[in-house]
């Protein structure tokens, strides 16, 4: 019988700092955003043409709809015949005009798609692939246990995912699986619909108290994010402007990650069935549903009113960063909404923060940074739509003096991975092509500075906070009897949706 022993792969060695960086201006990326430029040419060319048509055929129907205008030359029906020619050769025209613009559409969105999953694929193959490298750290007490407990939940993260597609192929040939999976999905979506219409409904205030942070010369990312460590403790955002010469100021958004109450680490069904978790905070569980199921609208209201205060108008350019929940706020933000319409938001850059599906607004340059070992980016899914204006960079950065811990591990802390982007920034020609490079330069020029930022607060109406807890409450009991009542359950979920809807 083959045993792993524990010297099997040898003793522990250190993990080089590594970078896998995706998207930015490459060949690719550049032909197709042509494609779909060419694309909206064709569809605006195809409107103004059916314009056209329309226009002829009224002028047809004038001139032909009674049959004196026949009497008045015998050239006349030849020019009848003519116009209806004309009239078919532009349908003609305008039917193939459509067919091409939808067809570079769709093969764009399949290729980004297909682009997606082969990186969730490949980027699994090769996270489980360094297990012979990881194992000594878990067994042997000189090993870095913090980065052996942080490969260990990126792992069971990816392998979820490929569970999913795994049983989503099986149950179409195995009923019994199908009809558990769906009995199961019908039980969370019921619930996940109540608490997500809770929170669409509830209501977020900005407070009015404020507080300021210490003014700090910034000159690159890394710097402007050191500055930032205080906002999760202080508030749930920051602004803060930088003048221009000769226009208006910018403003940069930096917004933290999620706000979870300190005995969630304890708790488990058992806890969550029996009401023991506290909702209210700012951050908290009514602000992830309102990034996961409503494009941060209500995040983005106060925003634009903390904004407003500072003096912002319409028009006037904004920088965004985010860390962990944050950064997917910030990635609602530049896909689209209140803000998008208002301001000009010109970069965007999320650290440690899920993926989000989809493509963000032409022209905003986005930058995600994470760590290879951080199970949060995947827990939403696979890697979001790249572009010739949004960059992924991927690292592994080893911290030595990291200790296991946290319900995220340790190489998601706000700490571990500013680490990761200073090194990273000072070795970047070695780990970027030079349009990554460029984008992040820019960044870079947006964020300098020597500003004092001040720090926004906001709060959750209690009825929502109660209803919402609730939700949860009512959803892990929901969780727990799952097993034990079967297809009944199923039909009063089903029933639940219907009403719901």
């Amino acid at each position: 019988m083959f045993v792993i022993t524990e010297d099997h792969f040898g003793g522990p060695t250190p993990r080089e700092f590594t970078v896998q960086a995706h998207g930015g201006p490459t060949e690719v990326n550049l032909v197709l955003e042509s494609l779909l430029v060419a694309a909206q040419g064709l569809s605006v060319a195809s409107s103004i043409a059916e314009e056209q048509r329309d226009a002829l055929g009224a002028l047809s129907a004038e001139l032909f709809g009674s049959g004196s205008a026949l009497a008045l030359h015998w050239r006349i029906p030849l020019l009848g015949a003519q116009l209806g020619i004309s009239l078919a050769e532009t349908a003609a025209g305008v039917f193939a005009m459509e067919q091409t613009a939808q067809a570079v559409r769709t093969a764009q969105e399949r290729y980004r798609e297909t682009e997606a999953q082969l990186a969730a694929a490949l980027g699994t193959a090769r996270h489980l692939a360094q297990f012979p490298e990881i194992q000594p750290h878990l067994l042997d007490p000189q090993g870095d246990k913090a980065l052996a407990d942080a490969w260990g939940r990126t792992a069971l993260v990816s392998l979820s995912q490929g569970s999913q597609l795994l049983l989503s192929l099986l149950a179409r040939k195995h009923p019994m699986l199908r009809a558990s999976g769906e009995g199961l999905g019908l039980v969370t979506q019921s619930l996940l619909e109540k608490a997500r219409r809770v929170s669409r409904e509830s209501t977020q205030t900005l407070s009015p108290q404020t507080q300021a942070l210490p003014g700090e010369p910034v000159e690159r990312l890394s710097e402007h994010l050191q500055a930032q460590t205080e906002v999760a403790a202080l508030g749930d955002f920051s602004i803060s402007s930088r003048e221009q010469p000769g226009g208006r100021p910018r403003h940069v958004i930096h917004i933290p990650g999620l706000e979870l109450p300190e005995e969630l680490a304890e708790l488990d069904l058992d806890g969550l069935a029996a009401g023991e978790l506290d909702l209210s905070a700012g951050r908290g569980l009514n602000s992830l549903l309102d990034a996961g199921t409503n494009d941060s609208a209500h995040l983005q209201g106060v925003i634009d009113k903390a904004l407003e205060d500072s003096g912002a108008l319409p028009g006037d350019e904004l920088v965004i960063t985010g860390y962990s929940l944050g950064g997917l706020h910030a990635l609602n933000i530049a896909s689209g909404g209140a803000l998008a319409k208002k301001y000009r938001i010109s970069q965007v850059a999320t650290v440690a923060a899920p993926n989000r599906a989809g493509a963000t607004l032409p022209g905003i340059r986005t930058t995600s940074f994470q760590d290879a070992n951080d199970p949060v980016p995947g827990l939403l899914g696979g890697p979001g739509e790249l572009s010739a204006d949004r960059i992924r960079v991927t690292y592994e950065h080893q911290d030595p003096t990291a200790q296991p811990g946290g319900i995220f591990g340790a190489s998601h802390s706000f700490t571990h991975n500013i680490d990761a982007i200073t090194r990273l920034q000072d070795e970047a020609p070695a780990h970027l092509d030079e349009g990554q490079r460029a984008q992040l330069e820019e960044l870079d020029e947006a964020l300098r500075g020597d500003p004092q930022a001040r720090v926004y607060s906001t709060e959750w109406d209690s009825e929502g906070v109660a209803q919402l807890e609730a939700a949860v409450t009512e959803l892990a009991g929901r969780l727990q009897e799952f097993p034990e009542r079967g297809a009944s359950g199923v039909e009063r979920t089903q029933d639940e949706l219907v009403e719901q809807r």
